[in-house]
């Protein structure tokens, strides 16, 4: 029968990463499960002890055991390893909502003996299978009885080894999906390829870029970084000998790939900000592979092979040529501040068509009047001053789709593009290329290294 004991805290933040990949709408209630398992002694790998960033001193793992948290909803698999006082070994299966909504109960903090508390001490909380099928969860005085269903109903997780891979700085790869996730569809009808992000590696000018594309056929989203091949990489780079296999990792970005939006709103949950962590990528047969090779719980006195791992289908289908909807001449251009036209939307926006989102853009010299009318309620007129020095025009556009976009921009002007009411706006960051480029270096301001940020927008009709 399995028994263990491991730290609440520890514990809490694996179930919360985890329990991302499990079935919400319950076709199979096993699905809606976590499968908790022992990982065997001969698994193991001795830690690298010259290796001080691969692990930590934990003095109160006594057996250094592990154990691995697992979840799937078939499509998506998302696994993680923590450090657990293993007394038997085992396996068993608990409801991810219902393990998480318990242990976070438990309390945050270790009673000492003068009955002060220590908040320094996470408490240790064990996990107890009976014979008769129950799971004990207990600490101290506090004792929880679930009923579970067996691990041998649990589907087989699909386990990934290549050596075809490369890594990405988490922080970069996390930055340029969370400037595109936003635009993918959310329709069930829709085309399959719209329902994930293009991810495609460049050569522009005899440079190598990764390009991420998002878009539901109303808007696009565009984000494009480079990869460095320096000291101070963002991206390393891709293994040359992978460059004659046409199966290999390089190709397959090469050709463009459509991930699923589901791994990567799951991936980009987790907050590793004041960690300089890589992302190690791989392909398998039809599955994208990413993991964190340092795990989200990096104290755990665990060798970096057991990082936390997410694991998807790829979208099979070719994905829409979204080049052929780029403006590519004949532009009027608008100079705005970023902040002031955040601000003026989200007034007018108040009483926006609900539906719709409708707002009317009028461009005239030096000024842009923000304006939109509901029927039944009324209207809402705004300006702003802008640098602009063409012929007037109205354009109507969805005010949640051009927030959305210019919310992720930091810099402090935007620039807007657009030709006539019928052709698509263009938004795009003004970068300011005076910055101190030294900052790269500490990697302290996302916002400042070279990359690339487009968005598109279809005009409404009148």
């Amino acid at each position: 029968m399995f028994n263990f004991k491991i730290k609440k805290n520890i514990f809490l933040k694996s179930i919360l990463v985890v329990q991302g990949a499990t079935e919400k709408k319950i076709s199979l209630p096993v699905l809606s499960n976590l499968l908790i398992e022992s990982v065997a002694s001969d698994e193991k790998i001795l830690p690298d002890i010259n290796n001080s960033d691969v692990i930590s001193d934990n003095s109160d793992n006594k057996n250094n055991g592990l154990i691995k948290i697992s979840a799937t909803d078939l499509e998506i698999t998302i696994k993680d390893f923590c450090s657990a006082e293993i007394i038997s070994e085992g396996k068993i299966t608990l409801n991810a909502r219902t393990l998480y909504n318990i242990i976070k109960e438990f309390p945050d903090e270790k009673n000492n003996k003068d009955g002060k508390n220590n908040k320094n001490e996470d408490i240790n909380i064990e996990i107890t299978e009976t014979e008769t099928g129950l799971i004990i969860i207990s600490y101290k005085k506090i004792i929880f009885k679930l009923t579970t269903i067996p691990a041998i109903d649990y589907p087989t997780l699909l386990d990934v080894k290549t050596n075809d891979n490369f890594n990405v700085n988490f922080k970069f790869l996390k930055f340029i999906i969370n400037k595109v996730i936003f635009a993918v569809s959310l329709l069930e009808d829709t085309k399959k390829s719209l329902s994930g992000i293009y991810f495609i590696l460049l050569e522009i000018e005899g440079k190598n870029y990764l390009r991420v594309v998002a878009t539901d056929g109303h808007r696009l989203s565009l984000a494009q970084i480079p990869l460095f091949n320096n000291a101070d990489n963002k991206i390393n780079k891709i293994d040359e000998k992978s460059f004659d296999n046409i199966d290999s990792i390089y190709n397959k970005f090469k050709e463009g790939i459509i991930i699923p939006k589901k791994i990567l709103s799951e991936l980009i949950k987790i907050n590793l900000d004041d960690k300089d962590v890589f992302v190690n990528i791989s392909i398998n047969s039809n599955n994208i592979i990413f993991k964190l090779n340092d795990g989200i719980n990096n104290k755990n006195n665990i060798n970096s092979i057991y990082g936390t791992t997410f694991i998807s289908r790829l979208i099979d289908g070719k994905y829409p040529n979204y080049e052929a909807i780029l403006p590519k001449d004949n532009y009027k251009t608008a100079i705005i501040k970023t902040a002031e036209l955040i601000n003026s939307i989200k007034r007018v926006y108040v009483l926006a068509e609900e539906k719709s989102h409708s707002v009317e853009f009028s461009f005239i010299k030096n000024l842009l009047i923000i304006k939109t009318i509901q029927t039944n309620q009324g209207e809402a007129v705004d300006e702003i001053e802008i640098e602009y020095d063409g012929e007037p025009i109205n354009i109507k556009l969805n005010s949640k789709y051009i927030l959305d976009f210019i919310s992720n921009i930091y810099d402090e002007k935007i620039i807007l593009k657009f030709n006539t009411i019928s052709t698509p706006l263009v938004i795009e960051p003004l970068i300011d290329n005076n910055k101190d480029n030294n900052k790269l270096k500490n990697q302290t301001d996302l916002n400042i290294f070279d990359y690339k940020l487009t968005g598109v927008f279809m005009p409404m009709r009148y």
